[in-house]
């Protein structure tokens, strides 16, 4: 786990928002859980819309909210483990990862296809399929319909399998 998370803090550099430490909220947390929030941090994302932020507030006990956007809020329930959207309006949830482990390197793994996408335009097919396979591997429970990363796998698929056959 070290050097995985190693390699996220060099794609990231200084983008990572560490949370303030907070020792209720650590002694409720597993090793690595704790790990993550107060030494690594979570990354801002643009193409993702995720702002996290260095404030511990909860959405009840249990429920840790770690990104607090106009249109929903991304929880992470320390009981289950589960991080998911919640959308107040319509009360929706929709399940993002189990652990924060999961979570990171899913945004992690998008970012870095996203990365590779922008800059070589003759591999993009090849970069897709890395991706999916990544997150396959680390996902490994894709049943639920509105299981957010899937939506994105089956959004970006027939762009990508489409890019290396058009003339520029």
């Amino acid at each position: 786990m070290t050097n995985q998370l190693a390699q996220i803090k060099l794609f990231y550099q200084d983008n990572l928002i560490i949370k303030n430490d907070n020792n209720d909220l650590r002694d409720s947390l597993n090793i690595e859980d704790a790990e993550i929030l107060f030494n690594i941090g979570l990354p801002n994302s643009t193409e993702l819309d995720f702002k996290f932020t260095k404030e511990t507030n909860y959405l009840n006990n249990n429920e840790l909210i770690l990104d607090d956007s106009e249109n929903g809020k991304i929880i992470y329930n320390i009981t289950n483990h589960h991080v998911y959207l919640f959308f107040p309006s319509n009360k929706k949830k929709i399940i993002l990862n189990v652990g924060l482990f999961q979570f990171l390197f899913s945004i992690y793994y998008y970012e870095l296809f996203l990365n590779n996408w922008k800059n070589d335009k003759k591999n993009r097919a090849h970069y897709f399929d890395d991706f999916e396979q990544k997150m396959n591997i680390l996902n490994n429970h894709f049943q639920s319909l509105d299981y957010y990363w899937e939506a994105i796998i089956n959004e970006l698929s027939p762009i990508c399998i489409q890019t290396p056959h058009k003339k520029n």
